[in-house]
């Protein structure tokens, strides 16, 4: 399995230094570390067993992380008490660099982010930060301050510090990178109040 999770790590490298964006924002660790962690296989990454990317640019990184899906640690910020639960059965994420990644570092994050279709991912903002990168599938993604707009693989959305943001899936799944370059422990709140 390890294998795998260096595989990954190496695509996503490639995929860095072929685009300014991620590049601008954050450079990635040199000396990260493998990290065994305990895989948790939720019923929402289980939806990604089926989905086939047809993305010449981001299908190594997509068929990869579909073959890990079993093997990764993936988890829920929320509850059922704080978010509907519609959502939870179509949102799980997992930390591939980062504090507490397969890959240690304390220099940045990148989550790995699946959303089902027909999703509302609500208002929510956090210190940190933050890049959205699509690796497959589109979103819609709104921002305090920003225009709205719809983007599909190898598309970035940046969100400032606290900046109040949300996403909602239409009629197709996105996978997505999620980076942090600052405040790793930020705590996600969500915003009830947009104005």
């Amino acid at each position: 399995m390890k294998k795998l999770f260096i595989d990954l790590k190496k695509e996503i490298y490639q995929l860095w230094e072929n685009n300014l964006e991620l590049l601008n924002f954050t450079k990635l660790p040199k000396d990260l570390i493998y990290n065994e962690v305990q895989p948790n296989y939720i019923l929402p990454a289980k939806k990604l067993e089926n989905w086939q990317s047809h993305s010449l640019e981001t299908m190594k990184v997509h068929n990869i992380i579909k073959q890990l899906s079993p093997y990764v640690n993936w988890k829920q910020t929320y509850e059922e008490k704080d978010i509907d639960k519609t959502f939870l059965d179509k949102f799980a994420y997992f930390e591939l660099f980062g504090p507490n990644g397969h890959f240690l570092t304390k220099d940045m994050s990148l989550y790995v982010i699946f959303f089902d279709k027909e999703t509302f991912y609500t208002w929510h903002n956090h210190e940190a930060e933050e890049l959205y990168f699509v690796i497959s599938g589109s979103a819609k993604f709104e921002s305090k301050d920003n225009k709205s707009e719809i983007l599909n693989k190898l598309k970035t959305r940046f969100h400032k510090s606290f900046q109040p943001h949300s996403l909602t899936t239409l009629k197709e799944k996105c996978l997505c990178f999620v980076v942090w370059r600052d405040k790793l422990d930020s705590e996600v709140k969500i915003v009830k109040d947009i104005e």
